[in-house]
């Protein structure tokens, strides 16, 4: 019998359509679009620019990828390029599937397939992967040495250039000028050294391939660069720029710059590295181009290997790295660096002695006759330049690898018994109960928690008696000759004021003062004490500015849990700042507790020295006390000479538990207050005596009117003082704010004095 043959079925073809969003667009090319890990089109040689408005249409003709119809099929169709640029507009394809309401996706690098045929008898789709290029797209206005920002090699194999990537230079210019994703720093924030390093990197074929996620910092990305490339990044002091040092031997020994025990104040660590310790064999991790997979090189140095009787490997992961001779000499320098026992050391400097302080990257020659170090090529790694004004410098600093063959050494000279450095009494004892700021900054919130009402903490600073203290000890004890020591502490700044200081400064600027001891360690920002002549704090003090040179100071009066006082000339300073010493027991309101300190120099210790001239310091509970409120205003004047008639008292109210981010100014408007707090006001007269109270006070004003003024006053005179503090569950605050000012236009003698003619 006939009959026709009929059809049958022996498989299917997937077609899909995608939206691949990449990364941020617009980038300079795409090169290469792989499917499950094969080529679907283009390679390193080819590339689709995108086309107008943000589209380039690309087709993709590789029906036999996964083996044809016969196996997995492969991949056909058209895919549109979009490149996110401002223009862009919506892309046709996506519409007619999701509507017109849809955005262009501007900003970002997408691909658009147009229901490409993707497999064949699989219907699982296959990872893709775009190989995209970026050099001169993607900046903001105008691009950076754009010549230069693209690195390339010759491939001997393909007898072609290759681009092996992007000159680090140029990523870290745009990691650090780039506004929307980078630090945002102008152009003209970048330094005179980034073009010699451009130079250097391109002739040196440095290009690097890295993606950055927001999941890293910018910081970290940047490290990382820095890391690849071998290279220091650092602000000019004297110019404020960007500056890019690269760690070469691009110098000449006898043009270096010579420190040794002129220039230098001591040397604090000189230490090398055991031949134990150090590796013998590098192998750096990279990228590998053809596949995106991690790939190795490994060198080793053999004669160390005999040396240390076997192979000590350290893996360097360098994953912006994807050319493999670029990987080589790259391991081959770690080698050479953390292979060598190089000396690492700590020295602290006097910067005026020397024509230009050093910045870092920068290479002198060290001479040290202490430690037979006649010369030695030294490589600065990092500078603590102090605090504004300090006279010394300490640097980190490491032996140059490529200096090693010019050092010479010479026998150091011989051993003299230094006789031991005196320990000298503090200058200054200050027994101090620790405020709730340095509680809540200092403990954990879980801690913090724990801290009730009824504890309280003591502690202290001290400043340095002389030249070569090393630092002090906290003694602590229930009786003056039954101390114990507590912890160790270094000495605090001091300070006298030259000039008076009245109450109604709420920032005094530009006061005059002498330095008694370590005044670089007086650090702006941070608070300090005035302080009377037996040791009792009397204010303190925000550091605003502080200018060693001309001796001056600019104060914000009144933080924390204190208010505005006068001083007179030769009052003390004291700053605070990491120097104060605590104990970290809780002790309790109505103790007496003997204070002192114990100087100690390198060779010797000192006998105690108590606080507050002998006295016992008696604990008020103050870290639970109430601030009291601020910007205090009579007749809407900080401190009028005379007030006539009705005197009206405002205040803004303050929160110690809610003052803990930074040091509340005198004027700052309301914060707070803690809940339960009032107001007590006290009025008294030219003899003291208590004329007026007022207690419960919730709000931020009280008013004494002129009768009132007239039956408190009586006949005492014209004068009165008003004080007012802040009250909490029975707990007043730990000072009271006080305004003295003359009355006038009570009683019967309006526009008179009280008492006058």
């Amino acid at each position: 019998m006939g009959g026709k043959s009929k059809k049958q079925t022996v498989g299917y073809r997937y077609r899909m359509g995608l939206h691949l969003v990449l990364c941020q667009g617009p980038v300079d090319a795409v090169q290469e679009i792989q499917v499950g890990d094969r080529t679907a089109w283009g390679d390193a040689s080819r590339a689709v620019l995108p086309r107008g408005h943000g589209l380039g249409r690309l087709h993709i003709h590789a029906p036999m990828l996964f083996g044809g119809d016969e196996r997995e099929g492969g991949v056909v169709g058209d895919l549109d390029v979009l490149d996110g640029a401002a223009t862009q507009g919506r892309n046709d394809y996506l519409m007619s599937r999701l509507g017109a309401s849809i955005p262009a996706f501007r900003g970002v690098l997408s691909i658009v397939a147009r229901k490409v045929q993707v497999a064949a008898n699989n219907p699982y789709l296959k990872p893709w992967a775009v190989r995209v290029r970026r050099f001169t797209a993607g900046w903001h206005g105008e691009v950076w040495g754009a010549l230069d920002a693209e690195i390339r090699a010759w491939d001997e194999t393909a007898h072609r250039w290759q681009t092996i990537g992007m000159n680090p230079a140029h990523i870290l210019v745009q990691c650090l000028t780039d506004p929307h994703w980078g630090m945002g720093y102008p152009l003209s924030a970048i330094g005179n050294s980034f073009a010699g390093a451009v130079w250097t990197l391109a002739s040196e074929q440095f290009g690097l391939n890295l993606i950055w996620t927001r999941q890293q910092p910018i910081e970290s990305f940047i490290a990382q660069v820095l890391d690849h490339i071998g290279g220091i990044l650092y602000v000019d002091p004297e110019r404020g720029t960007f500056e890019l040092r690269l760690l070469r031997d691009d110098y000449a020994i006898d043009d270096l710059p010579r420190l040794g025990p002129d220039e230098i104040v001591r040397m604090e660590r000189f230490e090398r590295a055991q031949w134990g310790e150090l590796p013998n064999e590098i192998t750096v991790v990279y990228t590998d181009w053809a596949t995106g997979k991690e790939a190795a090189v490994s060198v080793q140095n053999l004669a160390a290997i005999q040396l240390q009787g076997g192979v000590i490997n350290q893996r360097r992961d360098y994953p912006g790295v994807n050319y493999g001779p670029l990987a080589a000499r790259l391991a081959l320098r770690d080698l050479r660096a953390l292979g060598s026992p190089l000396a690492r050391m700590t020295l602290t400097i006097a910067p005026v002695s020397l024509e230009r302080p050093p910045l870092p990257g920068d290479v002198f020659l060290l001479h040290w006759p202490r430690l037979g170090i006649e010369r030695m090529v030294v490589r600065v790694t990092g500078i603590d330049t102090g605090a504004l004004g300090a006279a010394e410098w300490r640097i980190e600093a490491v032996e140059d690898v490529f200096g090693m063959s010019n050092t010479v050494l010479s026998p150091p000279p011989p051993h003299v018994e230094e006789p031991p450095l005196e320990a000298l009494p503090p200058a200054l004892v200050l027994a101090v109960e620790v405020p709730y700021w340095e509680l809540a900054r200092n403990l954990s919130r879980a801690d913090l928690a724990q801290v009730t009402d009824t504890d309280t903490y003591v502690g202290a600073l001290a400043a340095a008696g002389g030249t070569g203290q090393l630092n002090w000890q906290l003694a602590t004890g229930a009786a003056s000759g039954d101390l114990a020591p507590v912890v160790g502490e270094d000495y605090a700044p001091l300070l006298t004021l030259d000039a008076a200081l009245p109450v109604s400064e709420a920032d005094a600027l530009a006061v005059p003062v002498t330095a008694v001891s370590q005044p670089q360690r007086l650090a702006v920002g941070d608070y300090a004490y005035l302080v009377d002549a037996i040791g009792q704090i009397l204010e303190a003090v925000a550091i605003l500015a502080f200018d060693a040179v001309a001796g001056t100071v600019d104060l914000a009066r009144g933080v924390l849990d204190t208010t505005p006082q006068a001083h007179a000339a030769g009052t003390r300073l004291v700053g605070v700042g990491e120097w104060l010493a605590a104990e970290t027991t809780e002790r309790a309101p109505g103790e007496s507790v003997f204070v002192a300190a114990i100087p100690r120099t390198s060779t010797d210790q000192g006998d105690a020295v108590l606080a507050a001239n002998g006295q016992p310091l008696l604990l008020a509970g103050r870290q639970a006390r109430p601030y009291p409120p601020g910007r205090i205003r009579l007749n809407g004047q900080r401190e009028p000479a005379v007030v006539a008639g009705d005197l009206t008292l405002t205040w803004a109210h303050r929160d110690r538990i809610q003052q803990t981010a930074y040091l509340v100014r005198q004027d700052e408007g309301d914060i707070g207050p803690e809940p339960g707090t009032t107001y007590t006001v006290r009025i008294r007269d030219r003899n003291g005596t208590l004329v007026r109270s007022e207690t419960g006070i919730t709000g931020d004003t009280w008013t004494w009117d002129v009768a009132s003024a007239a039956a408190d006053a009586g006949s005492a005179g014209d004068t009165v003082t008003i004080e007012i503090e802040a009250e909490r569950d029975g707990l007043t605050s730990w000072q009271a704010q006080t305004r003295t000012t003359d009355r006038t236009g009570y009683g019967l003698r309006w526009g008179q004095h009280w008492g006058g003619v």
